[in-house]
């Protein structure tokens, strides 16, 4: 059996992502800045840090999978647009960043486009599992428990946790 456990409110997040989309409105002001939204789990975070940027900004998705494989972790782009993100700055949006290893590879991939800038938006940074040299220039939470994280938009393929409005994890009960 599952129980949830609320670890940050619908207010919580809000109060939190209005605090980073004045980091980001200041830091990108003046510039053309992309949110380049990992789906599915960085849907949520995209559109409300969208409507609370004072900056115009544009915004893209795409869906970059990562499976074990022989030698480690297997990175595949599943989905991109196709825009241009030459001489902008892109903004990277990720729901939990753990190893890193996935944005990276999208960094990387991306690079040869010749962005003037990419930075990482996390709505939940575990810096402390990273296995490539790779850091969050923003960070909605920076802290959360081991387990399985739902709500906000996490949990999808499930369905039955990704809409709720607060970030729970699930936790199994004897």
């Amino acid at each position: 059996m599952s129980t949830l456990r609320v670890l940050y409110s619908a207010e919580e997040i809000a109060t939190r992502i209005r605090a980073i989309a004045r980091q980001v409105s200041d830091d990108y002001r003046d510039r053309t800045l992309v949110l380049l939204g990992i789906l599915k789990g960085a849907a949520f975070l995209l559109t409300d840090l969208a409507r609370d940027l004072d900056i115009p900004v544009d915004y893209e998705f795409v869906d970059v999978t990562t499976t074990r494989g022989d030698r480690g972790e297997v990175v595949q782009l599943n989905y991109a647009t196709r825009f241009s993100v030459e001489g902008k700055h892109l903004l990277i949006l990720k729901d939990v960043l753990h190893t890193g290893v996935t944005e990276n590879y999208l960094i990387t991939h991306l690079s040869q486009q010749r962005p003037a800038s990419m930075e990482l938006l996390a709505l939940v940074d575990k810096p402390q599992l990273r296995s490539v040299d790779l850091e969050a220039r923003y960070a909605v939470f920076d802290e959360a428990p081991e387990g399985f994280l739902v709500g906000y938009g996490l949990g999808a393929g499930s369905g039955e946790y990704a809409n709720r409005p607060d970030l729970c994890v699930l936790e199994e009960t004897s």
